[in-house]
């Protein structure tokens, strides 16, 4: 995984713009039909290089469960296995970069994660999930932070969460991997 929080720079470079919608499709579609498509799209004008380490964080994120969901361990051991602090109903920790990591659980069940920066206050998943895998404010932060992405694969991991995401080495392997999923998923789409 250090390799796709290290390909974050790669993926910052070409998120204006255009290539940024295109971008979230490819990273938060819960659709392999739609994020095929906009990978095509951006073939053009985004280096291979950056796509690959695009599809290698959407394996992340798809990777990571949604809130609600049990964790293996409870409260206490997560806090301090995560270096939260308890503030009121929250478990909390601050990035490096202000980016505030909130944990709201009962007993072993983690209702949500809130992400906090400047105010603005986003949770992960978007409810229900349905099209994107986490909610497109928290996307963008991922990929503006410097910290986010190592945080949050941290927490899931004191969590007890297995993390085994894919790895892909070309777009090639990609569209190998999800060829049939993508044809489906092009019937629903036309």
């Amino acid at each position: 995984m250090l390799t796709a929080t290290s390909g974050l720079t790669q993926i910052r470079e070409h998120y204006d713009g255009e290539a940024r919608e295109m971008l979230r499709v490819v990273l938060n579609s819960t659709s392999a039909a739609e994020a095929n498509l906009a990978l095509e799209v951006l073939k053009p004008s985004v280096p291979e290089k950056a796509l690959v380490c695009a599809c290698n964080l959407r394996e992340i994120i798809r990777a990571l469960p949604s809130s609600p969901f049990a964790m293996r361990v409870d409260e206490s051991v997560l806090a301090r296995a995560a270096g939260l602090e308890r503030h009121m109903a929250t478990l909390e920790k601050t990035l490096p970069d202000r980016t505030e990591l909130i944990v709201t659980t009962a007993g072993n069940l983690v209702l949500d994660i809130i992400v906090r920066y400047e105010g603005e206050k986003l949770f992960w998943n978007p409810i229900p999930v349905t099209d994107d895998y986490i909610s497109v404010g928290v996307l963008d932060r991922l990929i503006e932070s410097d910290h986010l992405l190592d945080a949050i694969i941290d927490l899931a991991q004191c969590m007890g969460v297995v993390l085994n995401p894919k790895f892909y080495l070309s777009l090639e392997d990609w569209h190998l991997e999800y060829a049939a999923d993508v044809f489906d998923g092009l019937g629903g789409l036309f």
